[in-house]
């Protein structure tokens, strides 16, 4: 018999053999990676086209519906079966899987976001072995469960032709949604292992930590949780400990701990940045690498309010979604991508929606490294979910499971119950659900989220739960948070949905608004990904391109919105041009808007950051992580020290405010250039103010008539400019541009600037010869994206800006183009 309290772990991973049933009924056969998916493996041989072009979506539907196997062979010395427990372990998989072992069968799953282990000791022998993985269609067993019992409703979407998800524990997008494509997908998506021991084995950690007032002292306890249900607790006493703030407010100090098998804990010391320097400890140990702060979470008269370390933080960001449809290629690349975007751009929340999946450790490692606050949904979405025994069950394990894998991570501020099922209980859904079902539905939803909370903070005290997104904090089923902005969190949907304004956000005073979003059309780059582009072809014509828009009336919409702002667009390019432009002007409009709120709104985070598949929608990170125009607006009205301008109350004056969200009190000098559209300086005038930290200060207003009567400010714009520093002129000073546009830019003599591009090396100067606006520089086939774009240039003040390029780019760029608005 081995020593006692060792372990192995053999990684299962690597090639497997999947079969199964082609459209035809024909038997098909092929490779597969694990971990992976169906989809993955079937394209990769050749055996269905890409799902991503054209609209093949809908040609590929019948992988779905079929049952798939995954199988492979692999030998076992004598000394892995002489441990006392052998368990196969199974994360990740998706979804309804019958598990054998040499003809054996050990076991089933049937929820994607749980972890199953399966005692396989004495169905293997020394040797070859064989596994294989019998994955049933999720899309027939939601039907069955579905059979004889009310209607569970899931909002549907176009290309959600399976209409079940609220019986399925997998993720609701896998359907389809109003920004993705519908691929009920199926696999050991994540680790596939046999983990031998000889009990005593380590199954999880938990950290709990206190401090001081003064943050000068955290007591940090440990709980090391062991197979069978034995606890150890250690308590470690952290003098001056290294404080892990969000990004934008301090260093992501992190530390590691080393939890030895017998249950001591030991603080790891640390390189001068804050990372881990400490070798790996003995085999049998876990390590955690940590974060200490405080955080809470103040809702005190309807307030959404996070405060880290002690301090109140505005919380800047956007949603996230999986970031491909297909989990073999959600990569660590991927995530570190996207997440990196997010940072760059002064983001320091992300929203992980409830609709998706919980991610793979890499996005949470990412998070904590770069202080990326993680508002993390539970997965249930857009729907009214079952509340028997069965499924009630269910909930209780995972919540159990992903909390007690994820609570020591310093980036997760809260679980939410789910998104916008409250919503749904109460009636979206109108003839389907009708007045009799209401009831039911709204008490399986209180049931649901009550097993919600109470399983949540018994995996992880240290967190608030809150109930759903929106809600006003509680329970409450009456309130409409997607209209009613005196308390909680709202999703705002006013401008899209409605087509309403842009100006429109302003009329809300939202304490924390955690949805609102406005579309665009990709990129030429993206979009010739999935189609044949024809420029000079309406896209309207294209049913390839009008096929990658998953909201019903979103391309009318985006097209109404435009014929109100700008002149009709020559070609399909300048449409796809304009149509980035106009969904930045709106996010910036809203959030410009907010932050001057503060502190009564302590919080916004549009939808979405990212893409699963090439696709019109809200994003600013195109798929494949190509910055939008949104994006690069983002990076500048998410600015730590910013100047931004807005009507006053009475739409009789503009004001001007100057936002801080750093911890230290600023020396601020505005200028405000008043421009005409030729290039005509009229007036400059300066303001100033002393900026305490964590504010935002109106500098001064001034009435409209000031510019001219409207006609005459038709034919201006301003040009904004902040210079911030220090008190005491230690840190770098802030800059911050920004403009004012007094009406619709077709309304307004915008001419065609001619705009001469000098590149030397990966810079590149750019000077005009009148205002140029939303001056956007690409460097077509190469990845990467320049340090600014989508900005305003002014004769006689040519802009450098630098190519940051995300892989191996020549020295000197190979070609730059340029487009403004004209």
């Amino acid at each position: 018999m081995a020593s006692q309290n060792t372990t192995e772990f053999l990684d299962l991973g690597g090639q497997w053999r999947l079969e199964g049933n082609g459209a035809n009924g024909a038997a098909l056969a092929c490779d597969a990676t694990v971990p992976g998916d169906v989809h993955s493996a079937l394209f990769a041989a050749g055996l269905i086209p890409d799902p991503y072009w054209g609209r093949n979506e809908r040609d590929v539907q019948w992988v779905a519906q079929r049952d798939w196997t995954f199988s492979r062979e692999f030998d076992l010395a004598d000394n892995f079966l002489a441990h006392a427990s052998v368990i196969l372990r199974l994360e990740d998989c998706d979804t309804f899987a019958t598990v054998l072992v040499n003809d054996q069968a050990v076991g089933e799953t049937h929820d994607r976001f749980m972890r199953w282990d399966f005692d396989v000791r004495d169905a293997l022998r020394p040797g070859r072995n064989e596994i294989r993985l019998v994955f049933a269609s999720a899309w027939r067993r939601g039907d069955e469960l579905a059979a004889g019992r009310p209607p569970h409703p899931m909002s549907n979407f176009e290309t959600a032709w399976f209409n079940n998800g609220a019986f399925i524990r997998k993720p609701a997008c896998h359907r389809g949604w109003d920004w993705g494509l519908a691929q009920m997908t199926a696999g050991p998506c994540g680790t596939v292992a046999l983990i031998a021991s000889d009990g005593g084995r380590i199954d999880s950690v938990r950290c709990r930590q206190t401090f001081s007032d003064d943050l000068s002292h955290c007591t940090l306890a440990v709980r090391v949780e062991y197979e069978g249900g034995r606890e150890v607790e250690s308590v470690l006493e952290i003098d001056d400990p290294p404080l892990w703030w969000p990004n934008g407010q301090g260093e992501q100090r992190l530390v590691e701990i080393a939890v030895r098998d017998d249950g001591r804990v030991e603080l790891l010391p640390a390189d001068e940045a804050g990372r881990p320097a400490a070798p790996s400890p003995a085999e049998g140990s876990r390590r955690l690498r940590i974060g200490l702060r405080k955080l809470e979470l103040d809702t005190a008269d309807g307030a959404v309010c996070f405060k880290v370390n002690n301090r109140p933080v505005f919380m800047k960001g956007a949603n996230w979604i999986p970031c491909d449809a297909f989990d073999a290629r959600q990569t660590p690349a991927r995530y570190r991508d996207l997440l990196e975007s997010a940072a760059a751009a002064n983001m320091n929340m992300v929203r992980l929606w409830g609709g998706g999946q919980y991610e793979k450790d890499s996005f949470y490692d990412l998070c904590d490294e770069l202080g990326l606050l993680v508002w993390h949904d539970q997965m249930f979405s857009c729907a009214v979910y079952p509340a028997d025994d069965a499924f009630l069950a269910d909930v209780r394990d995972e919540t159990d499971y992903q909390l007690r894998r994820l609570q020591h991570h310093p980036c997760i501020a809260l679980w939410c119950g789910d998104n916008e099922c409250v919503g749904a209980a109460r009636g979206w859904f109108g003839d389907i659900i009708g007045k009799a079902n209401r009831p039911l539905y709204i008490e399986e939803t209180k049931v649901r989220l009550a097993t919600q909370e109470e399983a949540s903070l018994q995996a992880d005290p240290t967190r608030r739960f809150w109930p759903s997104s929106p809600c006003a904090g509680v329970a409450d089923f009456g309130h409409d948070a997607w209209h009613d902005d005196s308390r909680g969190d709202m999703h705002n949907w006013t401008v899209w949905h409605e087509n309403a304004p842009f100006d429109h956000y302003r009329d809300y005073r939202p304490r924390f608004c955690s949805e609102f979003g406005f579309q665009s059309f990709p990129s030429r780059e993206v979009a010739e990904t999935f189609c044949d582009l024809d420029p000079a072809a309406p896209l309207s014509d294209n049913e390839d391109f009008e096929w990658h828009q998953k909201n019903l009336g979103g391309n009318r919409r985006i097209r109404e919105t435009m014929a109100r702002l700008f002149r009709p667009p020559r070609d399909a390019l300048e449409m796809l041009y304009l149509s980035q432009v106009q969904q930045a002007l709106a996010i910036k409009t809203a959030v410009e808007a907010w932050r001057t709120l503060r502190p009564h709104c302590m919080g916004t985070l549009y939808w979405q950051l990212n893409d699963l598949w090439p696709v019109s929608s809200w994003s600013s990170l195109e798929y494949g992580g190509k910055w939008k125009h949104l994006h690069h607006h983002a990076r500048r009205f998410f600015a730590p020290v910013a100047l931004v301008a807005k009507p006053s109350e009475d739409g009789a004056a503009l004001e001007f405010w100057a936002l801080n969200d750093t911890a230290e009190a600023v020396e601020a000098t505005a200028t405000v250039r008043t421009f005409g559209f030729d290039g005509t300086l009229f007036e400059t005038q300066s303001l100033s103010a002393s900026l305490p930290p964590g504010t935002a200060l109106c500098l001064g207003s001034r009435p409209l008539t000031a510019y001219g009567d409207e006609e005459t400010r038709k034919e201006r714009f301003l040009d904004l400019a902040l210079v911030a520093e220090s008190s005491d002129g230690q840190s770098t000073p802030h800059i911050h541009r920004n403009d004012w546009f007094f009406a619709p830019f077709k309304e307004s003599p915008v001419a065609e600037a001619r705009i001469t591009a000098d590149v030397s090396g990966r810079r590149v100067t750019l000077s005009a010869d009148r205002p140029a606006f939303f001056v956007w520089a690409d460097v077509p086939g190469v990845r990467g994206e320049f340090d600014d774009n989508s900005f305003t240039l002014l004769p006689g003040e040519p802009r450098t800006i630098e190519f940051r390029p995300a892989d191996d780019t020549p020295a000197t760029l190979p070609e730059v183009t340029v487009s403004a608005l004209r």
